[in-house]
């Protein structure tokens, strides 16, 4: 029996519980229990459902005005995204998929909110890098294994792309964002510490020299911008938000001069990684793209090389990297290609493409492209709009109304990025999930009346 005496303790066992099943349900999945790899992708369904009503139950998910709006928000959404479906047995199904893969987590965010504080903020963040060490040993490992090797690819070859580090996950693009997502705990540990004692300085230097390895050894293009930035935040943020002491310059130090340091460390020490991932920064198949098929030939304004304007075409071919990001938060060419109502929500998703073996439309993390399909030139093109609107919303909210602003710094980069070009709709992933958690504690950040 779970006791109700303190339903609110019991949620936050609960919340943190489910957040350390998503990272272990990849090591299920590829180590433990291979052959039920299926079934498991689907108890965390089952985990958040018993939340939900747990929650439900003990008013922790309605009571607070935002809450409602949201939640009117996603109701009106869903059912403007029924009507791309047919209203048969694989119609409704797909439909439900559709939903899941939109609104899973969503939830989540706001009970965190109604339960957890700014102080059981610090502490998930100090638990966080306890779990840093055993994933540098993991991804080490996995970097040096053969692509064949149980390490690398799990029981039956689940691993997509074996020959760089998949950490605890399936596919890299998750273990990409976890990695991002532990980088903004340590940067905002770091951030929050007053009494920078020499032997937490001598703690910190360590730990961000193993996710500066990390880095490395993934071998990813977007890991490195993304990390850049949340040091570059980090850094404004003690800059202009602190006052001026001796913990002030050391918090300086650490992230201006000794986290560049620490990189080039560990640039040298593993300089085969290093060399593989400068050589795919600009290696994206740019013909392909979107924004490259529409305006190949139109010449951008005040951008010239050798007295020349670039064209797209020529532009992406050199900056292919950048390209596609400006490809994936520019939507406007799928308007065309869209219909009033869409194909339904949720129709582009892994899930409902691979039950209804409609291939072709699956855009999978193109989030943006596959809103504007799945809900209509209309109200997809006015949601992506929304989560870009949202993104500088919570920057006037940090800088003008957020009292915990070195807390949630490295978070809102996260945020950020993922709202503008990440899948925030795209549920079936850990990647998803990591968003509506970080909204969370940006929003028990804002609710806070502490200054950190």
């Amino acid at each position: 029996m779970i006791s109700s005496n303190n339903p609110a303790l019991q949620l936050k066992k609960f919340i943190i519980f489910f957040f350390a099943y998503m990272i272990f349900e990849g090591v299920l999945r590829k180590w433990i229990l291979p052959n039920f790899e299926i079934y498991i992708y689907f108890v965390k369904d089952f985990l958040l459902i018993f939340i939900y009503f747990y929650a439900i139950k003990h008013n922790f998910l309605f009571n607070k005005t935002y809450s409602k709006l949201f939640i009117f928000f996603i109701i009106i959404i869903s059912l403007y995204g029924l009507i791309g479906y047919q209203l048969d047995f694989q119609g409704v199904l797909s439909y439900l998929l559709g939903l899941r893969s939109y609104w899973l987590y969503a939830p989540l965010a706001l009970i965190m909110v109604h339960v957890f504080d700014i102080d059981d903020v610090k502490k998930f963040l100090k638990i966080n890098l306890y779990c840093i060490f055993p994933y540098f040993i993991l991804i080490l490992f996995q970097a040096y294994s053969s692509d064949t090797s149980i390490i690398s690819t799990g029981f039956n070859s689940m691993v997509q792309n074996p020959e760089r580090p998949s950490g605890y996950f399936t596919y890299t693009t998750q273990n990409t964002f976890y990695l991002a997502f532990i980088f903004t705990c340590l940067y905002s540990k770091i951030l929050i510490t007053s009494n920078l004692t020499v032997k937490k300085f001598i703690y910190y230097l360590i730990l961000i020299f193993m996710l500066l390895s990390v880095m490395i050894l993934l071998k990813s293009r977007s890991v490195y911008i993304l990390t850049s930035i949340i040091v570059i935040y980090s850094f404004l943020t003690i800059l202009f938000y602190t006052k001026k002491n001796y913990s002030k310059l050391k918090k300086l130090i650490i992230i201006g001069i000794i986290t560049p340091l620490l990189f080039l460390l560990s640039q040298n020490i593993f300089k085969e990684a290093y060399s593989f991932s400068t050589k795919r920064i600009n290696t994206d198949t740019y013909i392909e793209m979107t924004i490259v098929k529409k305006y190949e030939n139109v010449k951008i304004p005040f951008l010239n090389h050798k007295g020349k304007k670039l064209t797209f075409l020529e532009f992406c071919e050199k900056n292919s990297s950048l390209c596609r990001v400006i490809n994936e938060i520019y939507f406007i060419p799928a308007i065309s290609e869209s219909s009033l109502y869409g194909a339904g929500i949720g129709a582009g998703t892994s899930a409902v493409a691979a039950y209804t073996k409609n291939i072709p439309f699956m855009l999978g993390e193109g989030e943006n492209f596959r809103v504007v399909m799945e809900l209509g030139y209309y109200v997809g093109s006015l949601f992506v709009l929304l989560k870009y609107f949202m993104v500088l919303l919570f920057h006037v909210l940090f800088f003008f109304k957020n009292k915990n602003k070195l807390l949630v710094a490295p978070i809102l980069v996260l945020i950020s990025v993922l709202m503008t070009i990440g899948p925030m709709t795209y549920s079936a992933s850990f990647i998803n999930f990591i968003l509506w958690f970080s909204l969370g504690i940006f929003v028990i950040s804002l609710k806070s009346s502490k200054s950190s």
